[in-house]
């Protein structure tokens, strides 16, 4: 039984939380964007899949809101790119080294801080969330930690 259980949460990763087709982002990584609510404009320094939607990190003020897409508008604007190119994209499955051996997960999520590029994976399975809600099954992790897998 217990050799059941271990297989099943090394194999929820396989399908990815948005179904077949990955929805279309909003806006870009570094697009320029206005704020619905105001005049005030910011940027897109991330995006992560979450409640079944894209949450975009934005860089306004000096801080940085998460907002889904309904409280922004995207210019088609993007900042002169200062930032090394992302090395991941999102939907790339990754090997992630969690344990005894290496796991396979799927990039939900990718964000820019500091010049330095983060990757959302999850590391608990999405039904054990739902049970201790306590802890985020995601966790940010840089390129260093993650090998791509071809197919």
């Amino acid at each position: 039984m217990i050799n059941q259980i271990v297989t099943l949460e090394s194999c929820w990763h396989s399908s990815v939380p948005w179904g077949k087709a990955m929805p279309p982002l909003a806006v870009q990584i570094q697009e320029i964007v206005l704020l619905s609510n105001s005049d005030i404009s910011g940027y897109c320094c991330g995006v992560q899949w979450e409640r079944q939607k894209w949450i975009y990190a934005i860089v306004c003020c000096s801080e940085i809101l998460y907002l889904p897409e309904e409280e922004f508008l995207g210019t088609k604007l993007v900042q002169k790119a200062t930032v090394p190119r992302s090395v991941l994209e999102l939907g790339d499955m990754v090997e992630v080294d969690f344990g005894e051996k290496p796991t396979h997960r799927i990039i939900q999520g990718i964000f820019c801080l500091k010049n330095n590029w983060l990757y959302a994976v999850e590391w608990r399975s999405p039904i054990l969330s739902e049970i201790e809600l306590a802890q985020s099954r995601i966790i940010w992790l840089a390129d260093v930690d993650l090998v791509k897998v071809n197919g």
